[in-house]
C-alpha cells in the first residue's frame, strides 16, 4: 500500500510539474522561423565578419557583452550589469556565471573569452574590417598598428567574472557598441585547435548565443543554416523560438513577391521596398523602417575627366537643384546632408553637435568658367562625351534628364544615361567603371564616421575612388579626438567633401523590414547590421 501511496504522489507531482512549465510559457512560443538571406555568410567568425547574411547569422550563433532591443538600446547579454566609471571613460562588465560555449564540455564562457577577442580583432595579423569600431579603446588604434603589443590594449580581467575597459575619451553609449559582432567573445583554445579554418564550417565554430547549428547537416553551403535553440544558453531571456531556418537566396528559390511571401509563409521576415511595405501592412504585418541611406551622384576622381576638382563642381553647380527634386522617387526625402539625419554621435543627434549642415554645393551661373577652367588645366580643348549611370528607375530617370537639359544648355556638349539594376550599378562602381553615378552611401554602422570614412583613401570600397591626405587626417584628427568636440572636426570633413565635388546628395532612402500577421520581437537592426530572433513569437 505505501509503494502505491508513493507511487501516486509521484505521478501527481510529475503531473503538476509540466501543468506549471505549460503556465509559464508563453503561447507563441516554440515556433519555427523563416528568413531568407541575401547571399551566403562569407564567415561565421565574429570578428572577422562584415556582410549583412554573417551579421544576422552571428547575432543568433553568439552573444557579446550586451544585445539591443527593438530601441537600439542595450541589455544585459553574457555581462548581467555593468558600470561606468572616471567620467565614462572606465566600464566595469560583470559577467554571468551561467555564460557557456556550445562544445561538448560546455566550457563557461569567462572575461578572458573577452579580452582575447578584442586583442585578437586589432590585430593586424587577423585584418578584421569592423575593427575601427574599436578605436575608442584605450591603445586599440595603436595595436591595430602594430606599434604597441596587444597586451598594452586598454580590456583587462581583474577575475573570471569581471571585464574592465578603459576607453580614450568619454562614451556614454560605450555598452551598446559591444552588441555588435567585433566585440564578440572568443575561445582562445578553440580557436587555435581550427588553424586557421575557424567559422568556416560546423566543426571549426562553437558559439556562446540563443541558437546553435542543428546538428552536422545544418549548414549546407549556397543554400541553408538550420539552428536550434541551444540548450548550453542561460541568458536573461529565454530564447521564444524552437528553431530558425536561414534560407539562402538563389536563382533556385529567388522570392520575386516579398509581400506573397510573407502571407504563404514562405518567410516569416523579409526587406520589403517601401510600396511592399504598405501592401504587407495591409495583411496585417507590421513594419519597421530606418533612413540609414543617402543617393547622390557620385564621381570617379581616377577618371580622365572627373579627376578635376572643377569639372566634378561644374557638373554639381550647372543644375536646378529644385527642378531636379521635383522627381524625387517614390518613398524617398530630399538629402541636404551626405550624412543621414537619424545619424548620432555619442549618444546624441550628430547635426545638433556639429551645429550646421546643408553644407551641398549651390547653384553657380558661372559653371561653364569653371568646366573651361577644368578642361584647362587637364590641357583638354574641348569636353568628351559623359555618361551618369543609375538605378533604372522612371523617376531617376526624370531626374537626370533635369540636369542632362541644363549641361546641354551651359556646357553645349550632349551627354548620356546609362539606367542600370541595382546590382549592375554597384558592380560597375566597384570596380570603378563609370564617370558619374548615381549611387547609395549606406553605411556599416551608425556615427558620422561610418559615412565618411567610406571616402578614405585606404577604403577599399570608396565609391569615388578619391585619394585626398588632407580629407584622411581630417577623420584620424577626430578620431583621436573622441568625445564631443570631434563633432566640429567631423563637420569641417563633411564640408570639405562637399566642396570638393566628390559626391552631391539627392534624396534619403528608407529601408523597410516586414514581419509576417501574428509575428511579434523580430528587432531589426538599422544600417543592415542584422536580426534579431531571440525574442520572436508566432500567434
Amino acid at each position: 500500500m505505501l509503494k502505491r501511496i508513493t507511487a501516486a504522489l509521484l505521478c501527481l507531482t510529475i503531473l503538476f510539474s509540466f501543468s506549471g512549465c505549460g503556465k509559464n510559457e508563453p503561447k507563441n512560443a516554440n515556433k519555427k522561423f523563416n528568413y531568407y538571406l541575401a547571399s551566403e555568410p562569407k564567415t561565421l567568425d565574429p570578428q572577422i565578419a562584415s556582410d549583412s547574411a554573417a551579421a544576422v547569422a552571428v547575432e543568433a550563433l553568439f552573444e557579446g557583452l550586451v544585445r539591443l532591443g527593438a530601441d537600439n538600446r542595450p541589455y544585459p547579454g553574457v555581462a548581467e550589469k555593468w558600470v561606468g566609471s572616471e567620467n565614462d571613460t572606465v566600464f566595469t562588465f560583470t559577467l554571468r556565471s551561467s555564460a557557456k560555449w556550445s562544445d561538448k564540455e560546455k566550457t563557461p564562457v569567462t572575461a578572458n573569452d573577452f579580452v582575447y577577442a578584442f586583442r585578437r580583432a586589432l590585430s593586424p595579423q587577423t585584418g578584421s574590417p569592423t575593427c575601427s569600431r574599436m578605436f575608442c579603446i584605450q591603445n586599440a588604434r595603436e595595436v591595430n598598428a602594430g606599434t604597441v603589443p596587444a597586451d598594452q590594449l586598454g580590456v583587462t580581467a581583474p577575475d573570471a567574472h569581471t571585464l574592465v575597459v578603459r576607453l580614450n575619451y568619454s562614451y556614454p553609449d560605450f555598452p551598446a557598441i559591444t552588441a555588435a559582432p567585433v566585440f564578440m567573445p572568443c575561445n582562445q583554445k578553440f580557436f587555435e585547435s581550427t588553424s586557421g579554418r575557424y567559422g568556416l564550417e560546423i566543426k571549426y565554430l562553437i558559439g556562446n548565443g540563443p541558437f546553435e547549428i542543428d546538428g552536422k547537416y545544418g549548414w549546407s553551403h549556397g543554400q541553408y543554416l538550420s539552428l536550434v535553440r541551444s540548450d548550453t544558453y542561460a541568458g536573461k531571456q529565454k530564447p521564444l523560438p524552437s528553431n530558425l531556418k536561414f534560407t539562402v537566396q538563389n536563382e533556385d528559390n529567388a522570392i520575386t513577391d516579398p509581400v506573397d511571401a510573407l502571407k504563404s509563409g514562405t518567410v516569416d521576415a523579409i526587406a520589403v521596398s517601401g510600396s511592399q511595405a504598405a501592401a504587407a501592412q495591409a495583411q496585417g504585418g507590421t513594419i519597421t523602417s530606418f533612413e540609414d541611406t543617402t543617393w547622390g551622384l557620385c564621381f570617379n576622381t581616377q577618371s580622365e575627366l572627373m579627376k578635376s576638382k572643377n569639372i566634378r563642381r561644374a557638373f554639381i553647380q550647372a543644375f536646378d537643384r529644385a527642378k531636379v527634386l521635383q522627381h524625387l522617387p517614390k518613398n524617398m526625402s530630399a538629402a541636404n546632408d551626405i550624412i543621414p539625419p537619424s545619424t548620432t554621435l555619442l549618444g546624441k543627434p550628430y547635426r545638433s553637435l556639429a551645429n550646421g549642415g546643408s553644407y551641398f554645393l549651390k547653384q553657380d551661373k558661372n559653371a561653364a568658367a569653371l568646366l573651361a577652367a577644368g578642361l584647362n588645366e587637364l590641357s583638354l580643348s574641348e569636353l568628351k562625351s559623359v555618361t551618369v549611370i543609375c538605378p533604372d528607375d522612371a523617376n531617376v530617370k526624370l531626374m537626370l534628364n533635369e540636369m542632362i537639359a541644363s549641361w546641354n544648355v551651359q556646357f553645349h556638349n550632349y551627354f548620356n544615361m546609362e539606367p542600370l539594376p541595382e546590382d549592375q550599378l554597384a558592380s560597375r562602381i566597384q570596380s570603378g567603371d563609370y564617370q558619374v553615378a548615381l549611387c547609395p552611401v549606406q553605411p556599416a554602422g551608425d556615427g558620422p564616421l561610418s559615412v565618411l570614412s567610406l571616402f578614405k583613401s585606404s577604403e577599399k570600397n570608396n565609391p569615388a575612388k578619391w585619394k585626398d591626405p588632407a580629407f584622411d587626417a581630417m577623420l584620424d584628427s577626430a578620431e583621436k579626438n573622441g568625445g564631443a568636440d570631434s563633432a566640429a572636426i567631423f563637420a569641417n570633413a563633411e564640408k570639405y567633401l562637399n566642396e570638393q565635388g566628390v559626391f552631391y546628395p539627392l534624396y534619403y532612402e528608407k529601408h523597410y523590414y516586414a514581419c509576417a500577421k501574428g509575428v511579434t520581437g523580430v528587432v531589426f537592426h538599422p544600417y543592415g547590421a542584422g536580426v534579431d530572433f531571440i525574442q520572436a513569437g508566432k500567434e
